[in-house]
């Protein structure tokens, strides 16, 4: 397959990986805490984002010993449309903000390379893309403006599964174990085994 015929979403389709936007206490942006930070997200346009890809068996930073690959616990996963813009690709932070990113073109050989040699999470930054639902990784640990001896600070702060769906009452909510993705049922409150197509329609 020659650069000219790439496909980004097909090659991510190809491993099994979807892209997660989390919410994290490392954002540029000290003004936004979650939720407003993912709701602000999921109406963006022509404003590039930094996304995790995220395969089954993955784990947040707050799981002792995993293998790691998401940003943060909880994020938008979202699909690549006909406007989308990858504008770049990295195995590690790449430093992007909407100024741009040190990452490297996404051509098929750096995409594989962003999951191939990827440290504790890749960075692939987006543009214009399609949000299809919520993305969770207990444990949910989210940033938020904390009083600590009557002084206000940015933190971040373990929340129930239960508290988070609630928050984005229009959405689907997916997850993943070590061998699959999983979607929950807002009905039933279980969680269901879902296939990549599922998530991302062919």
């Amino acid at each position: 397959m020659s650069n000219s015929e790439f496909s980004a979403r097909e090659f991510l389709r190809s491993r099994r990986a979807v892209l997660v936007h989390f919410s994290t206490v490392m954002s540029a942006r000290s003004d936004l805490i979650f939720p407003d930070d993912l709701r602000r997200a999921l109406s963006l346009a022509n404003v590039p984002l930094s996304f995790s890809t995220i395969q089954p068996g993955d784990t947040n930073p707050y799981v002792v010993g995993g293998r790691g690959g998401a940003e943060g616990s909880v994020g938008i996963v979202v699909d690549i449309g006909a406007r989308t813009v990858v504008r770049s690709v990295s195995a590690s932070d790449s430093g992007s903000s909407e100024l741009g990113s040190l990452g490297n073109v996404a051509n098929e050989e750096n995409c594989a390379a962003s999951i191939d040699m990827r440290e504790r999470s890749n960075e692939w930054h987006v543009q214009d893309y399609i949000p299809m639902g919520l993305f969770i990784m207990p444990p949910i640990v989210v940033r938020k403006s904390l009083t600590i001896e009557g002084v206000e600070i940015l933190g971040e702060e373990e929340i129930e599964l239960k508290e988070t769906i609630e928050l984005f009452p229009d959405l689907r909510i997916f997850g993943a174990s070590n061998e699959t993705f999983y979607e929950y049922n807002r009905a039933t409150e279980q969680w269901e085994a879902s296939s990549y197509d599922q998530i991302i329609p062919k």
